[in-house]
């Protein structure tokens, strides 16, 4: 078993002993049955009695801990869980180098540049000696083929001639 940081306790919730995970990764909450905590140079196991969602981070209540005195000891800890709990990543950089092929204008060429800091993903493609920036959302995609590094797409009506139209 790998065990794989993913946040830390970062205070109590309420008086029975509940504390609000604030975690930096996502997993599987609802298969997930223990939390492993660093303890005394090693890591500990806490079975979950309780595990949900909220607008601060989880919520867990861990076997053994039935009192907010107890879940007070446990603040700070480093969480770890069994990675194979892990949801799955994709890094915003591997689509750079993939292949756009747009079904109305073919091969866009290959994506040079990925900005997820906004709403949504967008894609920068050089195409006819322009910049053209789109959004990569599932209405758009239509077949994404990892071996080969293409993607199958669908740009809005009109979106692509925004940048390549000269303006004169």
């Amino acid at each position: 078993m790998e065990l794989k940081e993913i946040g830390y306790f970062s205070k109590t919730h309420g008086i029975k002993g509940h504390l609000i995970l604030k975690n930096n990764k996502d997993f599987y909450f609802e298969e997930t049955n223990a939390l492993f905590l660093e303890v005394s140079g090693g890591k500990a196991p806490y079975f979950i009695s309780e595990i949900k969602e909220s607008n601060n981070g989880m919520i867990v209540l861990l076997e053994e801990i039935n009192a907010i005195e107890k879940a007070k000891l446990l603040i700070g800890k480093k969480i770890f869980i069994d990675e194979q709990f892990l949801c799955e990543e994709e890094e915003k950089d591997n689509w750079v180098g993939y292949e756009l092929i747009d079904v109305s204008f073919g091969s866009l060429g290959n994506i040079t540049e990925v900005n997820d800091s906004g709403y949504q993903v967008l894609i920068s493609v050089v195409y006819k000696e322009k910049e053209v920036i789109l959004p990569l959302v599932d209405d758009f995609i239509q077949n994404i083929d990892h071996d080969l590094k293409k993607i199958s797409f669908k740009a809005p009506e009109g979106l692509i001639n925004l940048y390549i139209t000269d303006k004169n």
